[in-house]
């Protein structure tokens, strides 16, 4: 477990949010052009988190207008978390909307690895 210190603000965290900018995507399902832009996004997000950029990611299950995925990275800037959320191709695609925000960690407790492990695809 870990607990921050209040008063010592973090520089080089950011938090950035995706919105699908069809919400039809979620309730009636992706278009093929969308589904190849996710597939392009789980590669880039891949390529982060090998790259030491992102720290954490995931996203909730709603299928409603409330659904948002997001992920916590590390940036020099807020121009370069700018242009990592940017970067994403499903963001460069329009299929995503993203927002980027400076981020303090506070609370991190110890994340059970078998509660996040999907075993692989066959």
């Amino acid at each position: 477990m870990n607990i921050a210190d209040a008063r010592q603000v973090p520089s080089g965290v950011f938090l950035y949010t995706l919105r699908p900018a069809r919400l039809a995507m979620l309730t009636d399902g992706p278009t093929a052009e969308e589904q190849a832009m996710a597939a392009r996004h789980w590669t880039y997000s891949q390529e982060l988190l090998a790259r030491g950029v992102l720290v954490f990611a995931g996203r909730t299950l709603a299928r409603d207008a409330s659904s948002f995925a997001f992920a916590v990275i590390r940036a020099p800037s807020a121009d370069a978390a700018r242009a990592v959320a940017e970067g994403d191709p499903a963001v460069a695609g329009g299929v995503f909307a993203a927002e980027v925000h400076a981020f303090q960690p506070m609370l991190m407790g110890d994340w059970p690895l078998e509660a996040a492990t999907v075993p692989p695809a066959a």
